[in-house]
């Protein structure tokens, strides 16, 4: 079968350019520079990411490249890294793979205790969310009926009808609801840096300028 033995060989594809990212790290010790063949498997994840993000096992290249959003061994890993995920972030139509990544980031932010490189927190800026809280929350109300519609009525046929002749609304809900998980994550990230005991201190502080952006973009 075609199919299955491509996703059999891209998945074995992931797994070796992941495995060379790690070998290669950080070479006799953690503050090490990586080497020039384990950057060029990451680079090479940023580009199967911003090419083909709805492919399968986007997650898995997710993780890695989220994480190495905030190497600071290598600057052209983490700059690379940021701007895969912002270019998730402003192309993704559906809104579910950028909800995803979102999510990501925001947990490695807070995971970190915050002392994550500025633009890791800047490619939020990328996020072209429309939606605001309250549309958001009918989106959610709308599609948790859609739901429970679908679940009551058994003539799967009309069901089949149905979606296709409303497939575009559905769409449209689906992104409303990813948005508002999006916007979420991210308020919440930005709340927490304000809201940090120690504005002062200077991963802080550093990270207070993009935060403040964010939360003039997104909280209009």
């Amino acid at each position: 079968d075609y199919e299955r033995a491509l996703l059999a060989h891209y998945q074995q594809y992931l797994k070796l350019l992941e495995r060379t990212w790690e070998r290669g790290k950080g070479l006799g010790s953690k503050d090490d520079p990586p080497s020039a063949l384990s950057v060029t498997s990451v680079l090479a994840l940023c580009e199967l990411l911003k090419s083909a993000p709805h492919f399968n096992f986007r997650s898995n290249i997710l993780n890695v490249v989220v994480r190495q959003m905030n190497n600071k061994q290598c600057e052209e890993v983490s700059n690379a890294c940021c701007s895969a995920v912002g270019h998730v972030f402003k192309t993704d139509a559906q809104g579910e793979v950028a909800l995803e990544a979102a999510r990501l980031v925001a947990k490695m932010v807070k995971d970190r205790g915050f002392r994550v490189r500025a633009g890791v927190l800047r490619s939020f800026l990328s996020l072209p969310l429309r939606v605001h809280v309250d549309e958001a929350q009918a989106a959610k109300i709308a599609a948790a009926a859609n739901a429970k519609k679908r679940k009551r009525d058994k003539e799967g046929a009309e069901i089949e009808n149905e979606m296709r002749e409303g497939s575009s609304s559905v769409d449209k809900i689906i992104l409303a609801r990813s948005q508002a998980d999006t916007l979420e994550a991210v308020t919440l990230t930005y709340f927490r840096i304000l809201k940090s005991e120690d504005l002062t201190a200077e991963h802080i502080a550093e990270l207070l300028p993009p935060a403040l952006e964010g939360l003039a973009k997104f909280a209009h």
